[in-house]
């Protein structure tokens, strides 16, 4: 298993998506996946025009992030890109996992 930032997904026992963020030696970073988008947007007229192109009707933005990641794993389900989604169990058997928490300073664009 050769975990790579920005591409890989790992899923927890609840059905939890994370990106890996970083990947450092034997040390993997990962942050909830829709958290991982919401911060990567900024909050402006594109990204308003990506979700009116989307959706017929008014939406919850959470569901137009939650969205961008089934979509992601759609991609690797696939094998439309290149990556895979690991087990979280597995992830912690051969590297030191981090997980970010949900609200922290030091997300950013």
């Amino acid at each position: 298993m050769k975990i790579v930032a920005e591409r890989d997904l790992i899923k927890d026992e609840y059905g939890n998506y994370y990106l890996a963020t970083n990947v450092n030696g034997d040390n993997v970073t990962v942050v909830n996946a829709a958290v991982y988008y919401a911060f990567n947007r900024m909050l402006d007229e594109e990204l308003l025009a990506d979700a009116r192109n989307l959706y017929p009707n008014e939406v919850a933005a959470g569901k137009f992030f939650a969205d961008q990641v089934a979509k992601h794993i759609e991609q690797l389900e696939d094998e439309a890109v290149p990556g895979g989604i690991y087990d979280i169990e597995e992830v912690k058997e051969a590297y030191d996992l981090h997980v970010k928490p949900l609200y922290d300073e030091s997300f950013h664009l």
